[in-house]
């Protein structure tokens, strides 16, 4: 049997261990939480960015119905070329001045139309691993997954996926765009809330691109 003494040292050692356990559960948690709504502040659109928006979009930066966001899906992806800009961080004056980018750059433009709008919108990362039959969750911390930006919008008491890549003649609910996409070839697993990884946080800062 255990000595009394040892069982005292024991429940001491537990105790100071389940405090710094929750000492650093706090900080995460608060410095997830400050991501969060810096990043929410971060991502609408300056006045600046309002100027240059309405230039590149004329009257379809102005949105009525969910039609007028197909259109502005459908602009996009034909005017911003899916080239790189060659910066690692999303500049929406660059892109819309050499009217190229990636997923994540036409995401960003688009987010930044519907935030101008009133449309409540939200990050969503989509991650596979092309060298496994199955992506596992540790797959999300790799360099080399294949991944692809994507955002929900908030329109009429409904979310819809909006595609950063290519047309859309219709806006689905994640579950059926997912269902029906064909840019993965293996299992997609999804994130929301994460604007982009890719190996490396890229908007609007150094710290996770969470909002």
């Amino acid at each position: 049997m255990l000595k009394e003494p040892f069982l005292d040292m024991l429940m001491v050692v537990c105790k100071k261990f389940i405090k710094i356990l929750v000492v650093i559960c706090l900080i995460l948690i608060t410095f997830l939480a400050f991501s969060f709504i810096f990043n929410r502040y971060k991502i609408k659109p300056t006045e600046k960015e309002i100027v240059e928006l309405k230039k590149f979009y004329k009257s379809i930066i102005h949105i009525s119905s969910i039609k007028d966001i197909l259109v502005l899906q459908n602009f996009t992806t034909d005017n911003i070329k899916h080239e790189s800009i060659g910066i690692d961080e999303i500049d929406i004056i660059k892109i819309l001045k050499v009217k190229k980018g990636f997923c994540f750059d036409r995401s960003m433009l688009m987010q930044k139309v519907l935030i101008y709008n009133g449309i409540d919108i939200r990050p969503v990362y989509l991650y596979s691993n092309q060298f496994k039959s199955s992506t596992s969750i540790l797959d999300l911390f790799s360099t080399k997954i294949h991944s692809h930006n994507i955002f929900e919008f908030y329109y009429e008491g409904k979310w819809y996926v909006m595609e950063t890549n290519k047309k859309m003649d219709r806006f689905l609910p994640l579950n059926k765009f997912l269902y029906k996409q064909d840019f993965f070839k293996n299992q997609v697993r999804y994130l929301r809330y994460l604007n982009n990884r890719n190996g490396r946080f890229i908007y609007p800062s150094w710290i996770p691109d969470t909002y």
